[in-house]
């Protein structure tokens, strides 16, 4: 039969778990505040950029061109102000025309992509376009990467805390209540 004394040692393991417990929930608490400033920030702000004759593109029937600053981090909001290009024909025979403004129903944009595709039978070469766009910073995208991550935490969080639990009630059922342990006698 074991003694109060004996009893006691073991249960003096509780505090220790008491407190770790109480820290980590403790940081766990600070980290969601933290993060929900972020995602009350929503999308943090871009920086506009704009581009004066692009060199480089080609409307020439249904092809498509790429402009140089699509692979910019967070592009966006892409709008093509105009464009020119030598064109062929017009009435004029073969004679190429320099520097034509391309009219808007030859072209369509994509807003997100930078992507520019020929409608028609529209045929422009050494074509050069000036646009503007926003666009963020590697850091921009970064911390917009993390709070949309961020946002599937309260789906998995009962999860989470569910398997806290029942790692400290096996923790308490094996290291701290007298007798549950085998003894090796």
């Amino acid at each position: 039969m074991k003694t109060l004394k004996e009893h006691k040692s073991q249960i003096g393991n509780l505090p220790g778990i008491v407190s770790t417990l109480v820290v980590v929930g403790i940081l766990i608490a600070a980290g969601f505040f933290i993060l929900q400033t972020f995602l009350e920030e929503d999308e943090f702000s871009d920086t506009s950029g704009a581009v004066t004759n692009e060199t480089g593109l080609t409307i020439v029937n249904t092809s498509t061109s790429t402009v140089a600053h699509a692979t910019d981090a967070g592009f966006n909001t892409f709008a093509v102000s105009a464009c020119y290009g030598n064109v062929t024909g017009l009435g004029l025979g073969d004679a190429i025309v320099p520097n034509a403004t391309i009219a808007v129903a030859n072209y369509t944009v994509g807003a997100n992509t930078g992507v520019i595709t020929a409608v028609g039978a529209a045929n422009y070469t050494d074509v050069k376009c000036s646009y503007t766009y926003l666009y963020g910073e590697s850091a921009y995208t970064g911390l917009n990467d993390t709070i949309e991550a961020v946002r599937t935490i309260p789906d998995i969080l009962g999860l989470i805390i569910l398997i806290a639990v029942i790692g400290i009630v096996l923790t308490v059922i094996f290291n701290i209540i007298p007798g549950a342990r085998v003894s090796g006698a």
